[in-house]
């Protein structure tokens, strides 16, 4: 079911490429029942109806291993020029992204699960040159992330625990140790005090590995 002129028209608009993988990913079925329908009452209706975007369902996942996100939701009938779900309710904003420097084969490990709708840069850098997630950097390098969304929470983990927290959209943090790290961001509604309500999935990076 579909149209395949459609689903490339889209792809293009969003400038995303399409990749097929055989390894785990996560899909609309991790969502779960109960919290599609949350998402449909009490996001997706009420923001359409007063003709704002809704957020990307699959903020709701937690997706602890970071791994990269399928667009598999099925189109369930089509006719003529409509599809439903649409393409656009499909592909939503989520995207695996991969910088184009890396040139090798696309893996799930160099993929970074985003649901922004706007650019997000993440990187490492040092005297010896640039490193991207997935990579094995040597120390001291400067871990550089740059995104426009404002209430934004920065996790970093190191060798599997939380090691740093911060309440920014722009990071500059130099890594002296050795070990794996791996970076969650998550959105927030608002903030009273310390604490944060609305908790959201943004991205997640995958690990690399400092020496």
């Amino acid at each position: 079911m579909g149209n395949p002129n459609k689903l490339e028209e889209s792809l293009k608009k969003l400038e995303a490429i399409p990749y097929h993988t055989q390894d785990r990913v996560l899909g609309y079925r991790d969502i779960g029942i109960l919290r599609w329908a949350a998402y449909i009452i009490f996001e997706y209706l009420p923001k359409s109806l007063v003709f704002e975007k809704p957020r990307d369902p699959y903020s709701l996942l937690k997706n602890d291993q970071c791994l990269p996100i399928a667009s598999d939701i099925p189109i369930i009938f089509s006719f003529w020029n409509w599809d439903f779900p649409s393409y656009s309710f499909i592909l939503g904003n989520k995207r695996n992204l991969q910088y184009g420097e890396n040139c090798q084969e696309p893996k799930n490990g160099n993929f970074i699960p985003y649901v922004g709708d706007d650019k997000l840069r993440l990187y490492l850098y040092s005297k010896e040159g640039f490193y991207f997630p997935g990579d094995t950097i040597k120390t001291p390098a400067t871990l550089s992330i740059d995104m426009l969304n404002k209430k934004v929470l920065l996790f970093i983990l190191h060798n599997g625990k939380l090691y740093k927290v911060f309440d920014q959209r722009t990071l500059r943090e130099v890594i002296n140790e050795g070990g794996s790290y791996r970076v969650y961001a998550y959105t927030y509604n608002y903030r009273l005090w310390k604490f944060y309500f609305g908790l959201r999935f943004f991205f997640c990076s995958p690990e690399f590995q400092a020496i």
